[in-house]
C-alpha cells in the first residue's frame, strides 16, 4: 500500500467512498474476538488494527495491497510512529531475545506484533452442544492471517522500511464470501480515549451483529452481559462496576458512530438486579454495501483468479503465486485493465439505479487508476 492510496479515495463520489469505508472482516474474527485478546494480550489492540488495515488495503488497493510502510499504517489507523518503532517492552531489559531471522530482529512493538501474526495461526474456539445433553464439544480452528513477510530497508537507513506480505488464503477468500462489515471511520472515531481498544472491540461486535439483525428481520438485540464484558475486556470485580463501565462504552458507540441504538438494562428471570441488556437499533440508520459494487468486487476477484489460472495452468491453485501476479502491476497490465472494464459492464447490467450506476463507474475508474499507479518507496 502506498501513501497515495487514501488521497485518491478522497475525491470520488460519496456512495463509492462509503463503500470503500466499509471494511470487510473475516467472520471467524468477529465470532471470536476474545480469542485475539487471549492470544496477543497487551498487543491485542495493535494486532486487531493490523488485521483491519490489511483487510481495508485489500479492498481499496487491490493491485498493491501487499506493500506498505509504517507511515501508511499510522496515517490510516491513527497511530504515532515512534510508539510503534520503539523496542517492545518484552525485550527492553535484555532478559528475553526477540525473534531473529538472518540477523534481523523483530524487536519493535510493530514488527514483533506483525511477526506473531505471521508466525502463529490465530486459534478460534467455540463450544457446541452434542446429541448427548450432558456432553459438549470444544472445537478449535486455526486461521492464518499472514503467510509471508518481507522487510525492505537501506543498510544505512534501517529505520525507513517497506513491508510486503502475503495474506493467508482462507483469510482472503473469507473477505469475498464469509464476512461482516464495519465502518472504518466509526471504528476509529469511537476510540478517542485511553480505553479505545476495548471500545473498538465492542464496536466490532455490534457492527457485526447488524447482519444477524437483518437476517432475523428484527431490530432488537439482547446480548449476554458477561459476553459483552469479555469482548470489551471489562474485568472489574463487582458486577455493578462492570455494568457502569459497559454502559459507558455502549453510550460512546451509540453517540459517536452510525450504529444508533437505545440501551436498556432490565431484570430478567432469576435476577435480582438489572443485568440483562436490550439494545434497540434504528434500522433506518444502517449503512450497507451497495449490491452492484459488491457484485463488481466479487466478479473482479473471480475473473482475475480465472485469468491467472488460464494464463498459468501449471500453477492452478497456487494462491501465493496468484497474489504475486495480482500485485505486480507490470504483469499482464492490459489483461487486468480489460477484466476491470468487462466486470464493470456485467455489474452495470444488473438492474439500474442512477446513484449506484455513477458510484459503480467511479469504482471502476479508481481500480484502473490503482492498476496504473507506480509503486513508491519509503523515504
Amino acid at each position: 500500500m502506498n501513501p497515495k492510496s487514501e488521497s485518491s479515495i478522497a475525491f470520488i463520489p460519496s456512495p463509492t467512498q462509503e463503500w470503500l469505508d466499509r471494511v470487510r472482516l473475516d467472520k471467524n474474527i468477529f465470532y471470536n474476538l476474545p480469542d485475539i485478546q487471549r492470544s496477543f494480550k497487551e498487543d491485542a489492540t495493535l494486532a486487531r488494527d493490523i488485521i483491519i488495515f490489511l483487510a481495508h488495503s485489500y479492498k481499496t488497493d487491490l493491485f498493491g495491497y501487499t506493500n506498505f510502510s509504517i507511515n501508511d499504517f499510522c496515517k490510516l489507523m491513527k497511530y504515532k510512529s515512534p510508539n510503534l518503532q520503539k523496542i517492545h517492552p518484552l525485550f527492553e531489559s535484555g532478559a528475553l531475545t526477540p525473534p531473529t531471522l538472518l540477523g534481523h530482529e523483530f524487536k519493535s512493538v510493530f514488527e514483533y506484533t506483525l511477526y506473531r501474526l505471521a508466525a502463529n495461526n490465530i486459534p478460534f474456539s467455540r463450544v457446541e452442544k452434542t446429541q448427548v445433553p450432558s456432553m459438549k464439544e470444544l472445537n478449535v480452528s486455526f486461521v492464518q492471517i499472514i503467510s509471508d513477510i518481507r522487510v525492505n530497508y537501506h543498510i544505512n537507513r534501517s529505520q525507513k522500511r517497506l513491508y510486503s506480505f502475503k495474506l493467508g488464503r482462507g483469510f482472503v477468500e473469507n473477505l469475498i464470501s464469509f464476512y461482516v462489515t464495519l465502518s472504518l471511520k466509526d471504528y476509529l472515531q469511537v476510540a478517542s480515549n485511553k480505553n479505545g481498544g476495548r471500545i473498538k472491540n465492542l464496536y466490532l461486535y455490534l457492527a457485526g451483529m447488524q447482519h444477524v439483525l437483518i437476517f432475523n428481520n428484527t431490530h432488537i438485540l439482547t446480548p449476554n452481559f458477561d459476553t459483552l464484558c469479555e469482548i470489551a475486556h471489562i474485568e472489574d470485580q463487582l458486577p455493578k462496576h462492570r455494568k457502569y463501565t459497559l454502559h459507558k462504552y455502549l453510550r460512546i458507540i451509540a453517540e459517536n458512530s452510525d450504529l444508533k441504538f437505545q440501551i436498556e438494562f432490565y431484570v430478567d428471570k432469576g435476577q435480582k438486579q438489572a443485568y440483562s441488556i436490550r439494545l434497540t437499533f434504528d434500522m433506518t440508520q444502517l449503512q450497507l454495501e451497495g449490491n452492484k459494487k459488491n457484485l463488481f468486487f466479487k466478479l473482479l476477484n473471480e475473473r482475475l483468479r480465472q485469468a491467472f489460472d488460464d494464463h498459468f495452468p501449471q500453477y492452478i491453485d497456487n494462491f501465493e503465486l496468484f497474489q504475486k501476479w495480482l500485485t505486480n502491476r507490470d504483469y499482464d497490465k492490459d489483461l487486468k485493465d480489460r477484466i476491470i472494464r468487462d466486470v464493470y459492464k456485467a455489474s452495470f447490467m444488473a438492474g439500474h439505479d442512477k446513484a449506484e450506476d455513477l458510484s459503480l463507474q467511479a469504482l471502476m475508474e479508481m481500480y484502473i487508476k490503482n492498476l496504473n499507479e507506480v509503486q513508491q518507496s519509503e523515504s
